[in-house]
């Protein structure tokens, strides 16, 4: 057998799941492990490549700690887009599996930042790519950097040793906003969230009550590079001390909004600027300092992403390691929160074709404020608000997204959420049947994710412990999300039962 018969054997069975995969609840042991079978039959013509990324994955698995730093500018390298194309490439021409558009661009992100406090930028034109797996539905991101004392790197911003960080400027118009420090192991500070945020004196915070005529929305939050105090002041992120202990040289600060009043697209911040950052030493004299800024004036073309995947036809283990289940993991299993937000429930299950063209998901939907039209302190809600979206690992791409609004129920309230790929989208399977269709995109297979905020809410501490655990609360057993498979055919005769 030739080395082009024994790898389209390997994938083939792959792909079928005939053949046995390492995996564990952090992700990254079944991805290397795939990757590994596939390169131990490797023919010369795309060894180099796959060994590039099983590199990948084994390091992405095994890394800890500081370490994080190294492994995450790899993760985010375009050259995947190249890698994993000429391994499509491969795979079209020597075995006959092509999934979707054979394009694929190794590209880069075009157009800056215009604040130099904030230069980076996330948004449904940037980003979109592994590993960030963003919410294209409803959220825009800002970020910075912050190194404590000397040595300080290029892209960094400068803080004495000691010192502090000032942020001034407006309550967004949106769902939520935050601050979402982490520290140098990419590991979760305090974060500042929206309805936590005193107002700045003669203002309101709009996510407590209404803002009357006349009265400012403006507030003031700091991060401050001491261990926290016994008594440690509002508004406020001590800095100073990693989450896993010892000295903490350097902050990842992102800027998150979700659900603007002003819609996702064109990019926006929710009808404000991005805060003014000023720096001081320990004994409070100021070093740097930055205005508010408009992100996104009106007639400039927002940064966007260049990088461009094709879909490679090499299956995600979870699909049949882990079928048909629930993780609440935000970050792959991995032991560093890799800058994921904690103030969000993440629930992820995947689906596959190999179990079917359909993937139906159905739960009773959480009340949860209508914004604009209703401000999010509005009593009577269960939630803050959750979005929906599908992805594809190797990728990285959200194919597709919805927030919850745009979620219709059914007379009991439950929600029926339908996954295909566009030819095999049952012809029911529409918002004025009840139902919410994804599309699946042109992958093998993929992952189905909710976001639900705010993850410390009663009713979400309910839903985690439900999945992580099995105990499932009768008042809260409803809303645990339940996903099967079918076909097209089965779900057009009888609906959601088809797959339950």
């Amino acid at each position: 057998m030739s080395n082009h018969e024994l790898f389209e054997q390997t994938l083939r069975k792959m792909i079928a799941g005939e053949l046995p995969v390492k995996w564990d609840f952090n992700e990254f042991v079944g991805h290397a492990d795939v990757v590994r079978q596939l390169l131990e039959v490797a023919p010369d013509e795309i060894r180099d490549d796959l060994a590039f990324l099983h590199t990948l994955m084994a390091d992405a698995r095994d890394t800890t700690g500081s370490a994080v730093l190294g492994i995450f500018p790899r993760l985010t390298n375009p050259e995947l887009a190249g890698v994993e194309g000429r391994i499509s490439d491969y795979i079209a021409e020597h075995c006959g599996i092509r999934y979707g558009d054979p394009e694929y661009v190794v590209g880069r992100t075009i157009g800056e930042s215009r604040c130099p406090a904030w230069p980076g930028v996330g948004t449904p034109m940037t980003n979109n790519r592994f590993p960030y797996l963003i919410d294209t539905s409803a959220s825009n991101y800002f970020s910075n950097r912050f190194w404590q004392g000397d040595g300080c790197p290029p892209g960094f911003i400068s803080v004495p040793e000691g010192g502090k960080v000032v942020f001034k400027g407006e309550y967004p118009h949106a769902r939520y906003f935050a601050f979402h420090p982490s520290d140098f192991d990419t590991n979760n500070l305090d974060t500042i969230v929206d309805v936590d945020l005193d107002p700045d004196a003669g203002s309101v915070n709009p996510y407590r009550e209404a803002q009357p005529e006349g009265v400012g929305r403006r507030f003031t939050a700091q991060l401050v590079f001491t261990d926290k105090p016994a008594n440690p002041e509002p508004n406020t992120t001590y800095a100073g001390v990693k989450v896993n202990g010892g000295r903490n040289p350097a902050v990842f600060c992102i800027y998150r909004t979700t659900g603007s009043d002003f819609g996702t697209m064109p990019p926006n911040i929710g009808g404000v600027w991005v805060p003014s950052v000023t720096v001081y030493d320990a004994d409070g004299n100021e070093t740097t300092h930055f205005d508010e800024m408009d992100p996104h004036p009106e007639g400039a073309e927002p940064p966007h992403e260049t990088t461009r995947f094709a879909p490679l036809p090499i299956p995600d283990h979870r699909g049949l390691c882990w079928p048909e289940k629930y993780s609440t993991k935000s970050n792959w299993g991995l032991p560093y929160d890799i800058l994921a937000s904690a103030d969000i429930l993440y629930l992820v299950t995947p689906y596959t074709d190999r179990l079917g063209k359909v993937h139906v998901t159905r739960g009773k939907k959480f009340k949860a404020p209508n914004t604009p039209e209703e401000p999010a302190y509005t009593p009577g809600n269960d939630i803050r608000g959750f979005t929906v979206t599908t992805y594809n690992f190797w990728a990285g791409i959200c194919e597709d997204a919805v927030v919850d609004r745009g979620v219709p129920v059914d007379e009991d309230g439950f929600y029926t959420i339908v996954v295909s790929s566009k030819e095999d989208r049952p012809s029911n399977a529409t918002a004025e049947n009840g139902v919410t269709w994804l599309d699946w995109g042109t992958y093998l297979d993929g992952q189905l994710t909710f976001r639900m905020l705010l993850s410390r809410e009663d009713n979400l501490r309910k839903l985690k412990t439900a999945i992580d655990t099995g105990e499932v609360a009768p008042d809260i057993a409803p809303y645990v999300p339940q996903s099967r498979h079918c076909d097209k055919e089965a779900f057009e005769e009888k609906g959601w039962k088809a797959a339950f």
